[in-house]
């Protein structure tokens, strides 16, 4: 008996049951939502950690017991054992805690239907769980999952989205909230402290996600927006429209650099050390970042540069060596510079 399986067959299995998950997901109209997704979604994580150990070559069952058959990892297990084959940039603490609240929901997913808004708190949990996935599996196995499958979820409804945040403060207030909710709540926030304790990546633990419906009609907030064309249009329509820096560009050199927008009072860290402003100018330069709306803007006159979300996004997943090699080209650039004012 094959004892390691085939990475190959549970990697593909793993990518089906994904798909199935966000599809269950974005249905508009589907009972038991969470519950069936977050189950597909646990799946999917598991068979991918198998699949890892199976292509290192260990094995994904227990030691077999006499007169029994044999039984694979359960998802705990296969997620303390896959650890040594994390690579740097997807951090396995806050990672394998986001699986553990997960989890938790899973086994215990009768005591939380009644509980209004708590929907918000397990998609954010979910949500980060995907984008943690979608890059292990880009740096596991050099696969980009958004060719295949689109890893988003639509948190659209009729009624005001809760902020998770928000409910989490609000559920510490409440004595009319269930002791498995107060229980559940209370360990996200205690999950959260101990990671920012431990100057883990808090990103891989828990993010808010943000999703607007927009007319293309009424464009008055996005500076990308999807929208729908007349009946007879069969392609979404990407509308343009400039951006208000304040919003969309909130940050600052001295923001990133200085002090850490996901943990106050702490550095940022970037392919695992502290970022330095060289390495940040290092960076942007290597990576032409400063040409891109998306990440940086800058004014007319050249005197004020901000900085979007998704800049600081982008340096939390670049690896050691990705850093190495964009401060090596721009310390070669800075001296050809200085060679030719010489000469």
């Amino acid at each position: 008996m094959n004892l390691y399986g085939s990475y190959r067959k549970l990697f593909s299995n793993s990518i089906a049951a994904m798909s199935a998950a966000i599809e269950i997901y974005n249905k508009p109209k589907i009972e038991y939502r969470d519950e069936c997704f977050v189950i597909l979604l646990i799946n999917a994580w598991e068979l991918l950690l198998k699949a890892i150990l199976s292509k290192n070559k260990q094995s994904i069952y227990y030691p077999k017991r006499r007169n029994q058959p044999y039984r694979t990892l359960a998802i705990s297990d296969v997620l303390a054992r896959s650890h040594a084959y994390f690579p740097a940039e997807v951090n396995y603490p806050a990672t394998s805690k986001n699986l553990d609240c997960l989890i938790s929901y899973r086994d215990q997913a009768i005591h939380f239907y009644n509980e209004a808004g708590f929907g918000v708190l397990i998609y954010a949990l979910a949500q980060t769980a995907i984008v943690n996935y979608r890059d292990l599996v880009q740096k596991v196995f050099n696969k980009d999952l958004s060719e295949e499958i689109s890893l988003s979820l639509l948190p659209i409804a009729l009624s005001t989205p809760v902020d998770p945040v928000a409910f989490l403060n609000l559920q510490s207030g409440k004595s009319t909230t269930s002791k498995i909710v107060q229980g559940f709540t209370n360990q996200v926030r205690n999950l959260i402290s101990e990671l920012e304790n431990s100057e883990q990546d808090t990103g891989r633990f828990l993010t808010v996600f943000k999703v607007n419906l927009v007319s293309t009609k009424k464009i008055t907030t996005s500076d990308l927006i999807v929208g729908v064309q007349s009946a007879g249009g069969s392609e979404p329509l990407l509308v343009h429209k400039s951006i208000d820096p304040n919003v969309n560009h909130p940050h600052r050199q001295k923001d990133i650099v200085g002090n850490s927008i996901a943990h106050p009072g702490m550095k940022l860290i970037v392919g695992g050390q502290p970022l330095t402003a060289y390495k940040f100018q290092a960076i942007l330069f290597h990576c032409k970042m400063k040409q891109d709306l998306k990440y940086c803007w800058v004014d007319e006159s050249g005197a004020v540069t901000r900085y979007s979300q998704m800049t600081i996004e982008k340096l939390k997943r670049l690896s050691r060596e990705e850093v190495d090699t964009a401060v090596n080209h721009y310390k070669q650039i800075q001296r050809e510079k200085r060679n030719k004012k010489v000469a």
